[in-house]
């Protein structure tokens, strides 16, 4: 990564990074780039990932309306003595990529009470999730470990398709809001609806958004 590669905000409008890194789309495919990248926040844009404008017709708002999210820490512990350990989740991170349920579906279950339930899986399970989750709102602590996110060194911003862009080692010039967040990995709102713009809170999922619209 060098000093030059970052990510902007421009109010009312597109994410500008400049220098872009590995920039993937949802098949993992390379994305050309100029040197400097507008990405669409918006959600209309007729050119998507890249904005064409489209945010000032729609009456775009970067706005964010922290007044209806869920900032609070909530944390699930296990007490198997082979691995007795503590997830830590942040709903207004979550971005509902599903990688949890996917991975370790006897420990991330949304359709149980609790939906996480570390004595369901091994420690190699829970630590695969951690890493894979890409916003950063599960994290975990043992007798050895506090609260950590299992971050990678690779810089990249992989589109995930219809839902948000997953960001990895890029600097966002922007206050991380939500408890726990990592500025190692995050992800910011494509669809324009977050309420916690720009970053993604899973509103894409509740909308049904699509990227292809």
């Amino acid at each position: 990564m060098t000093s030059e590669t970052r990510i902007s905000l421009r109010q009312d409008g597109p994410l500008v990074v400049s220098s872009p890194p590995n920039l993937r789309d949802a098949d993992g495919e390379a994305v050309k780039t100029k040197e400097v990248a507008a990405l669409c926040r918006c959600g209309v844009s007729k050119n998507k990932p890249f904005c064409d404008g489209s945010h000032s017709e729609a009456g775009f708002s970067s706005a964010p309306d922290h007044s209806k999210i869920r900032n609070k820490e909530i944390e699930y512990s296990g007490t198997a003595s082979s691995h007795p350990v503590t997830v830590h989740y942040t709903p207004v991170l979550c971005s509902h990529a599903g990688e949890c349920a996917r991975l370790a579906k006897d420990v991330f279950n949304p359709k149980e009470k609790p939906w996480i339930q570390p004595d369901g899986g091994s420690l190699q399970d829970i630590l695969a999730v951690i890493a894979a989750c890409p916003s950063g709102a599960l994290r975990l602590s043992t007798q050895s470990m506090n609260a950590a996110h299992m971050t990678s060194p690779e810089v990249k911003i992989d589109i995930e398709r219809h839902g948000p862009y997953w960001v990895s080692n890029v600097p966002l010039d922007a206050e991380f809001n939500g408890v726990g967040a990592s500025p190692a990995k995050y992800v910011l709102c494509r669809c324009g609806e977050s309420k916690n713009k720009p970053f993604c809170d899973g509103t894409h999922y509740d909308v049904a958004w699509r990227d292809d619209d």
